[in-house]
C-alpha cells in the first residue's frame, strides 16, 4: 500500500510539473505573440489560437516538453457522435486521452458584457468542462480570452465578478503573479460523475 501512495504522489507531482510548465510555455509565447501585428480588422479566433500553438511548439523544448501540442482536435461519444473540437490541446504523454484542454474565446469591445461572459464563455466554454466533454481523464483544463479591442481592465474585473457563479465553491483564485502574467485565474468545478476539474483562466491583451 506504501509503495501504490508513494507511486501515485509521484505521478502527481510529475503532473503537476508539467501543467506548471504549460502555463509558463503559454504566458511566454503570448509575449512572442504581442510582437506580431496583423493588418486590417482584429483577428479570428483561429488565426489567434494558431498563432499561439505556433510559438508553442516552438518554444516547447525550452520547458522540458516533448509531448505533442496540437490545435482543433475533434471528441466524440461513446456511439461516435461529433461533440466538438478542442481549441488546444497539450498532451502529458504519449496516451491519446492523457491531455490538458483549452478553450478559446475572442473578445471584441462589444462582447465585453457579463451577458456575453455567460452566454458565450461559460455556456460555450467552461460547460464542455463540466460535462466530461473536454479533459474528461484529467483534473485540470484552461480557458483563454484573447481580446482584440476594447478596455482590457473592464474584461478582467467582469470576468472576476461572473466566474464565482460557475464555481463550485464560488472562488476565484489570482494566479497571476504565480505565473508572471496579466491576468491569470483559477477556479473549481463540478462534474458530472467524475472528480471535480480545475480551470486556468488567462486573459490575453492584444487591444
Amino acid at each position: 500500500m506504501g509503495e501504490m501512495n508513494a507511486a501515485c504522489s509521484w505521478k502527481e507531482l510529475f503532473r503537476k510539473g508539467f501543467v506548471d510548465q504549460y502555463m509558463r510555455l503559454i504566458t511566454d509565447s503570448y509575449k512572442e505573440m504581442a510582437k506580431e501585428t496583423f493588418g486590417g480588422d482584429p483577428p479570428w479566433e483561429n488565426t489567434r489560437r494558431n498563432q499561439l500553438c505556433a510559438w508553442m511548439q516552438k518554444k516547447k523544448a525550452d520547458y522540458g516538453i516533448t509531448f505533442h501540442i496540437a490545435p482543433e482536435r475533434g471528441v466524440w461519444d461513446e456511439n461516435y457522435r461529433d461533440q466538438g473540437r478542442i481549441d488546444l490541446c497539450c498532451y502529458l504523454s504519449e496516451l491519446d486521452e492523457d491531455y490538458i484542454a483549452f478553450e478559446c474565446k475572442r473578445f471584441l469591445k462589444k462582447d465585453i458584457r457579463p451577458g456575453y461572459i455567460r452566454s458565450d464563455y461559460c455556456e460555450k466554454g467552461i460547460k464542455r468542462f463540466e460535462k466530461n466533454i473536454y479533459s474528461r481523464n484529467t483534473d485540470i483544463g484552461g480557458m483563454i480570452a484573447f481580446l482584440e479591442e476594447g478596455d482590457f481592465q473592464k474584461l478582467k474585473e467582469i470576468l472576476w465578478e461572473e466566474l464565482p457563479n460557475y464555481a463550485a465553491d464560488r472562488v476565484v483564485e489570482d494566479r497571476s503573479q504565480e505565473y508572471d502574467h496579466d491576468s491569470i485565474y483559477h477556479t473549481l468545478h463540478y462534474r458530472e460523475e467524475n472528480q471535480n476539474i480545475r480551470l486556468m483562466h488567462v486573459l490575453m491583451d492584444f487591444s
